[in-house]
């Protein structure tokens, strides 16, 4: 029961206590109400204070209502609504579950205020397309960020959603999609920064660039596209390279971008055969150079560093900090890293840094060169040191061996090649000649190995930064390397199963838009909880992205006679998934008019 304003037939306003209630007829429900009391006019009971007709619904909500004679009313509300669902056990369809998902409703809201509609709205109005390309988007986009699958099996299941995805009927509209967001690859991944840029006050004050590849199911390499003369005009896509998962078959390389928020800016993909360092002069063209950022702080390991790309990054006008190999330093350096002088120790003894401003020339890729000024930023840590022995305790123990059994060095391990020395022997006079090569070890060299461990040496061009500055910044890669994580096992982003360069890249941008919705219910999450967006210390201790694909793929509902839904009981996840977008829905057997209002408020979200 309620308490409402009317108006009478002479448009005078009074008041009444109503009661709702639903009314089935012919397999439709519709809600209406009933008059419980009439109480009078609202003239004979105003206060003359503001809001007395708000002021009295909540009293008599609250069940102490300000008019006298309503309280036996007040007391009874709410009153009990039951509703009663018949089945037909004859249909079967009536007496079986048959859920479907509604955790779309949230990835359905962001994808139109990402602003990806409106780029393949007017693509498809320009092609003259007549297919559901928005649909089949949508479709291809949520069902690998809660569904993972192929793209013929998404297609299979679109029925999976409570409200129907896409209008499209037939598979070939999947492929025909797959080409018009290749094309449109660049464009959507730019209206997506602008709108993220607006939305969620994107910094782009640093960039943090990494690469990975994906490995595909095939024995062969893509052939490279020649002209006559036999002269390479595109390369193949899928190369034999060094795969990060150690694996044989051909790979694709992709470089991605990411802000501070660990919100996804962009992606490029090259040949698998293509070098880390090779990308990221190309990756920033397409980037840096394209979005008007500004300048930008571009955050990279080691295997990005060389002469080139530091080069290009200050050309540009921008700055870096990237790791440098303590390993592969001078000799100059690594006596600077080993020498106690100058660091500064936490209390606890874990922690040790210090830095030193330098000068050095590096060379362009058009063969010039630059004089740099620099920061070398050097730390040691417990924690990293014990990481390090961990995984050389079988190669240090190796050695240990050789050093006193040295015939073992004929079942020599890769990895001791660095450590050896040849000598040329004349094993009847011992005199060095030229003879047979004899190998022993270089116990220099090993030792200086060893005492390297647990040793990191930033770069940057921030020189006025302080070395804890630099060290938090170089931490921020590890929000990366999670995306590429989660690319690749809870959106399954390989092996990948489509064929052509195009294909390939419009499957790539499904997963880079579904990780980047992802990461925004994320960013959400930490600011409905207060938390730093941009800390690098348990970043996703708000949610991670595998428990909200799990809360919003468990999201369901299924259908009961009469037009009412049966919806699953909300996880404590996807409580604060709802919480920090402000969304309170009453899943009490909602109708499907409720969902849909529903679905309204989850784009209202955003």
């Amino acid at each position: 029961m309620f308490v409402e304003c009317a108006y009478s037939k002479v448009r005078a306003p009074y008041l009444r206590v109503c009661e709702g209630y639903r009314e089935t007829k012919d397999g439709i429900t519709k809600v209406k109400k009933r008059i419980v009391k009439n109480i009078g006019p609202l003239s004979r009971f105003d206060d003359g204070k503001p809001d007395y007709v708000q002021r009295l619904k909540d009293s008599f909500k609250a069940g102490a209502p300000i008019i006298e004679g309503l309280a036996e009313l007040a007391a009874a509300n709410p009153t009990r609504d039951v509703v009663r669902v018949t089945f037909d056990r004859n249909d079967a369809g009536q007496c079986t579950l048959a859920p479907k998902n509604m955790g779309y409703f949230l990835l359905d809201a962001l994808y139109d205020s990402l602003g990806i509609y409106d780029v393949l709205n007017a693509h498809k109005s320009r092609r003259g397309l007549d297919f559901d390309l928005n649909g089949t988007a949508k479709l291809l986009a949520f069902g690998r960020a809660l569904f993972p699958d192929s793209k013929h099996a998404t297609f299979e299941n679109k029925g999976r959603f409570l409200f129907p995805v896409t209008k499209s009927e037939a598979v070939k509209d999947v492929y025909y999609t797959l080409d018009a967001l290749d094309e449109k690859a660049d464009a959507i991944q730019k209206r997506m920064n602008l709108k993220i840029m607006g939305s969620t006050g994107r910094s782009t004050e640093v960039c943090f660039y990494d690469v990975t590849n994906y490995y595909f199911e095939i024995g062969e390499n893509d052939p490279d596209e020649l002209d006559k003369d036999g002269n390479i005009v595109r390369k193949g896509l899928r190369k034999k390279g060094v795969s990060k998962e150690k694996r044989g078959e051909p790979i694709v390389q992709m470089g991605l971008f990411m802000d501070s928020n660990g919100i996804p800016i962009s992606y490029q993909l090259f040949p698998g055969s293509s070098t880390d360092q090779t990308t990221l002069r190309p990756a920033m063209r397409k980037t840096i150079g394209n979005m008007n950022f500004g300048r930008v702080i571009v955050v990279a390991d080691g295997g990005l560093n060389s002469g080139p790309n530091i080069a290009h990054i200050l050309d540009a006008g921008n700055g870096y900090v990237v790791s440098k190999s303590t390993k592969k330093s001078d000799k100059t350096v690594k006596k600077w890293i080993l020498d106690e002088a100058g660091y500064t120790w936490n209390e606890s003894r874990t922690f040790k840094v210090k830095s030193q401003r330098r000068t050095r020339t590096v060379k362009a890729q058009d063969g010039t060169t630059r004089k740099i000024t620099e920061k070398l930023v050097c730390f040691w840590s417990k924690s990293h040191y014990e990481h390090e022995l961990h995984e050389n305790e079988k190669f240090i123990a190796f050695m240990k061996t050789v050093a006193e059994h040295p015939d073992r060095l004929k079942d020599r391990q890769r990895k001791t090649e660095q450590f050896l020395k040849k000598s040329l022997i004349d094993t009847t006079t011992g005199e060095v000649v030229k003879a047979d090569a004899v190998y022993s070890l270089d116990m220099d060299k090993i030792q200086e190995y060893l005492d390297l461990m647990g040793y990191y040496t930033i770069m940057t061009s921030e020189i006025d930064k302080s070395d804890e500055e630099i060290i938090s910044l170089y931490h921020g890669l590890s929000r990366i390397e999670d995306s590429f994580r989660v690319t690749k096992s809870d959106l399954e982003g390989r092996p990948v199963f489509v064929r052509t360069p195009q294909h390939i890249n419009a499957h790539f941008l499904t997963c880079f838009m579904a990780l980047t919705m992802i990461r925004l219910i994320q960013h959400k999450i930490l600011k409905h909880q207060g938390k730093a967006t941009d800390s690098t210390e348990k970043w996703e201790s708000g949610l991670s992205a595998h428990r909200i694909q799990t809360a919003l793929r468990e999201w369901q509902t299924t259908a009961l006679p009469g037009g009412y839904f049966l919806t699953c009981a909300p996880s404590d996840d996807l409580k604060l998934i709802l919480d920090a977008l402000g969304l309170h829905a009453d899943l009490r057997l909602p109708s499907a008019s409720d969902l849909r209002n529903l679905k309204l408020a989850c784009d209202n979200a955003f």
